[in-house]
């Protein structure tokens, strides 16, 4: 499976080329993507496509990716302490 990114400036054709009522083959041929890409990029938003809101929800979704840090404000605190404090090392924090 391969994943397409579209720019924001490809999100502003959309967004242009739908509102001129264009066909999504059309707008697909045009920026040269699958109709499927952009079928599924006019239907982010549930609400009428807007590039910028579009793209907004994009690096939205981008920055909630990967995986979750279990580093705590009280651990990381922890941490500073026995490295700086007490010189430990990283690998004597590491089997604390």
């Amino acid at each position: 499976m391969s994943t397409t990114i579209l720019s924001f400036q490809n999100r502003v054709v959309i967004e242009t080329l739908h509102n001129e009522g264009r066909s999504l083959r059309y707008i697909a041929n045009y920026l040269d993507f699958s109709k499927t890409t952009i079928f599924n990029e006019l239907h982010r938003l549930n609400s009428e496509y807007q590039a910028e809101l579009a793209q907004t929800d994009f690096e939205r979704k981008v920055s909630q990716r990967g995986r979750k840090s279990s580093l705590t404000k009280g651990l990381k605190h922890l941490i500073e302490e026995k490295i700086q404090v007490q010189k430990w090392s990283p690998e004597q924090v590491a089997h604390v």
